[in-house]
């Protein structure tokens, strides 16, 4: 009778450390795929930030180069003692600006297209009969020109961008009037980016 009562006593008291063993092992795996999961998910965002900054960059690079490109532009006209009509002082960086010259009514922005699918550039301006011309530059190299009704804007997946640019006379730089001089000013900004974070540059230049 002892002997069964010892034997029961024992048998309760392994089984009370099995169930205890258990429930501990169980735990162990909660805490384990809890501490996996916040790693994941630190990884996760930091996959996403590196992505995000990424593309961020390659946006600010295709902006750079095009306001690189659009202040080689500007420079290429003569400028004093007899300036070329398209560096004559006007345009603006806060809205779209057209000035009055002897050659007629130029517009101091555009809107410039890269297509994600054909590598095609199309570089478009407002007329002053109200239509857009566009200068499309294909991937063979060809160049041709195209009357459109709007600004030029291109597939899923391509990228927008504004150029304004503003021509200042005799600027005045730390106090001092550089008579005779200009002020080249172009700003770029992308308008239908997927990144958060605004995407525009502007660079100055200074010339006679």
């Amino acid at each position: 009778m002892e002997m069964s009562l010892s034997h029961a006593v024992i048998t309760q008291s392994l089984a009370r450390r099995r169930q205890a063993n258990s429930g501990f092992s169980i735990l162990e795996v909660l805490v384990a795929i809890t501490i996996l999961a916040i790693g994941l998910s630190a990884m996760a965002q930091l996959v996403a930030s590196s992505l995000s900054g990424t593309e961020y960059a390659r946006y600010m690079a295709l902006a750079t180069t095009l306001t690189s490109e659009k202040m080689e532009d500007l420079n290429h006209w003569p400028g004093f003692p007899s300036p070329d009509p398209r560096i004559t002082a006007g345009g603006g960086l806060t809205a779209d600006t057209q000035v009055s010259t002897s050659l007629g009514t130029l517009n101091y922005y555009d809107d410039v297209n890269l297509a994600s699918t054909n590598g095609q550039i199309s570089e478009t301006i407002a007329t002053t009969s109200g239509s857009y011309q566009s200068i499309i530059h294909m991937a063979t190299g060809q160049v041709t020109p195209a009357s459109t009704s709007s600004t030029a804007t291109g597939s899923t997946g391509s990228l927008d961008f504004h150029r304004r640019w503003l021509i200042e006379a005799n600027p005045v730089v730390n106090g001092i009037t550089l008579t005779g001089a200009r002020r080249l000013t172009v700003e770029v900004t992308l308008t239908n980016g997927v990144n958060a974070a605004p995407i525009t540059y502007q660079m100055s230049a200074i010339r006679q």
